[in-house]
């Protein structure tokens, strides 16, 4: 794949490696010899693989800046959960907001494709470097980590490409020139010798890859400790075989080696307990989700995170953004920062549905700011100067107040910055009738005349709580594995192989430290997995998580309902089972360099039609933003 030498180059920078080289032989160029005859070269190179995941910039294809876990929130935008609000500005990012993922000719379908292969061209190269019997500790380990590594790129990537045919029966869409049932992704180890006539394998050649891989990064790491969360250790792999025997378990009605769904739920049942028991993690408590310095942003602060990926100070690039930094082109950031990326009408929301079936005493419900943050203003008159105004205890309600102590603000610059925004205990506001009021609360970089973003998010928080300065702030953590992920899997599986009592034990076991007033009141396998789902979209929003899960249970789309949170109509879809959505192609790069893919890409599909067929336009969908849903019909 044409990718991979902008991968590796980046790479060998970023980790100095020419340094350690030097402390072989002295050359002008490096060799595979030369590296493998030094310990610190190869370390550089594993070191190579947490860099790359923070932010690659690549210039081919109009890629912009991207990071791992921009590249997952960038997913979630085509699910439910992820209400996108704003243009459909970025192309990508609006692209799988409303399904138009073509690949060819585009950015907007390239990531998948063109990210994972280059992060699995260097865990390759580490492979291939190291001697498979070494019997030195550190060697071993690298061993273990690329495998570990490996088998996560390979598992996400097969889910993300394989192809589903949209299900929902009011629509047509364009048919595969092939059938492209089960099938996964090319396969490039390293001992591959032909990359540019590498056929799609079926999801199950993919799947046995991962396995082998986490097989090998099982004796690898055994007896390893590690020294950073983006590192993985056993817990990590056994967590990575409770997702893959998950995803397996699901799968097994269109799968031709993988057909025992209750065996594999065993499976990811044995090795979800597996992974909490040898992590030793806890489930995130309210004070290190909702800290404004350290949560969500931050991997040595709690007990939950798995594993990973950080982001420096020092790498301001990626921190701030040289092209739309790695983090911040994520879109998570909430309203929070002066540097918040809602300044260009790109805002993340929870789905508003959603939010409302969020009980008050669900501390999680803090990750967004709902009608109650906001205050009914007695004071603001539409059109005349935007007041500052207290509430009845003296506390500032504005999101920014004037710096020369008066209460009138005629314009930004009189504005302070010291107060972030957040709403102080106690508070009680009102969501204000006129919402031009909210507006000018929450955006500024237009004018004060965007969108009012309601259950806009203020989850993922800046470095060290630093709301001002971008390469400070922006220097944040992404979990990669979260130990309650592996709960909810558990609580599945246990209803495939047990019943569904202990199941909703394992789930109420789980909600209770979110919410101590939690109870499931499922009454069958189909009302469990609908909790299950849901309790999990609140859970791992803007995580990334929800994608695959839309994906593997077939969830469907439904933001196109009046009163949505949405805030443009063609992000408005509303569709059920697999939503066209969810599956990119390769671009025509990819298809020119490997023969193989030519008729068997995933066909273009773009669903306008789900658009027009709920909103005509954005005033026809205007009309009901913000209002009561109960006054309205969902669609």
């Amino acid at each position: 794949m044409k990718i991979y030498s902008k991968f590796i180059a980046l790479a060998l920078v970023a980790t100095s490696l020419s340094s350690c080289i030097d402390e072989v032989t002295p050359t002008e160029f490096v060799t595979k010899g030369q590296i493998q005859q030094s310990e610190s070269a190869i370390k550089g190179m594993v070191n190579s693989i947490y860099t790359t995941m923070v932010g690659y910039e690549n210039d081919d294809g109009g890629i912009e800046c991207i990071s791992y876990g921009s590249l997952l929130a960038m997913f979630e935008s085509a699910t439910t959960p992820m209400s996108f609000n704003g243009i459909g500005g970025y192309n990508t990012l609006g692209a799988w907001a409303y399904g138009s993922i073509s690949a060819t000719g585009s950015n907007r379908g390239i990531y998948p494709s063109y990210v994972y292969y280059g992060y699995i061209k260097a865990v390759n190269d580490i492979i291939s470097m190291v001697d498979k019997d070494t019997q030195d500790a550190n060697l071993r380990a690298y061993l273990g980590i690329a495998y570990a590594y490996r088998a996560l790129y390979y598992s996400e990537l097969t889910q993300i490409m394989e192809y589903k045919k949209p299900t929902d029966p009011r629509f047509t869409f364009t048919q595969p020139e092939h059938d492209l049932t089960n099938l996964g992704v090319p396969i490039v180890t390293e001992e591959t010798t032909e990359t540019t006539n590498n056929p799609r394998v079926t999801v199950d050649e993919d799947f046995k890859l991962v396995l082998d891989d986490l097989a090998k990064a099982e004796t690898y790491l055994a007896g390893y400790t590690r020294t950073d969360k983006v590192q993985p250790d056993l817990s990590v792999v056994y967590g990575l075989y409770a997702r893959a025997y998950q995803f397996l378990a699901s799968h097994a009605t269109i799968s031709t080696e993988f057909k025992d769904a209750r065996a594999l739920w065993a499976k990811a049942e044995e090795y979800a307990k597996k992974a909490i028991e040898t992590s030793g993690c806890t489930p995130l408590t309210e004070n290190e989700w909702t800290d404004p310095t350290t949560g969500f942003n931050s991997r040595t602060s709690q007990n939950s995170w798995m594993l990973a990926t950080s982001i420096s100070e020092s790498n301001t690039y990626a921190a701030h953004g040289g092209a739309w930094g790695s983090f911040g082109f994520a879109m998570l950031f909430g309203t929070e920062t002066d540097f918040s990326p809602y300044g260009w009408r790109v805002g993340r929301s929870l789905d508003r549905k959603m939010y409302e079936r969020l009980p008050d005493t669900d501390f999680r419900k803090k990750s967004w700011l709902g009608p109650d943050f906001f205050y009914k203003s007695t004071n603001q008159v539409e059109g005349e100067k935007y007041l500052v105004e207290k509430d009845d205890e003296g506390n500032y309600i504005n999101n920014k107040y004037n710096s020369t102590g008066d209460n009138l603000a005629t314009d930004e610059s009189a504005w302070s910055s010291d107060y972030d925004g957040r709403v102080s205990d106690g508070a009680k506001y009102q969501l204000t009738s006129n919402p031009a009021w909210i507006r000018s609360r929450i955006n500024k970089s237009l004018g004060f005349k965007a969108w009012p973003y309601l259950y806009v998010n203020i989850k993922f928080r800046p470095h060290n709580g630093n709301y001002t300065n971008e390469d400070i702030g922006g220097a944040t953590d992404f979990p990669i594995m979260r130990v309650e992920e592996m709960y909810f899997i558990k609580a599945e599986a246990e209803m495939h192989t047990k019943d569904l009592n202990t199941a909703k034990a394992t789930l109420v076991g789980l909600i209770k430290t979110r919410n101590p007033k939690y109870t499931c009141t499922a009454k069958d396998n189909a009302s469990f997995i609908e909790e299950l789902a849901y309790q999990k979209a609140i859970e791992f929003w803007g995580e990334g998580r929800n994608y695959f899960d839309a994906k593997r249970l077939e969830l469907g789309i439904h933001r196109g309902y009046k009163g949505t949170s949405v805030e443009r109509f063609n992000n408005a879809q509303d569709m059920n089972g697999v939503y066209c959505g969810w599956t990119p192609g390769w671009n025509t790069g990819e298809l020119n360099t490997n023969k193989a893919l030519v008729g068997y890409n995933n066909p273009y599909t773009n669903p306008t039609i789900f658009r027009t067929a709920v909103f005509a336009d954005n005033a026809e969908l205007s009309k009901y933003y913000g209002c009561d849903l109960d006054n309205h019909d969902d669609q």
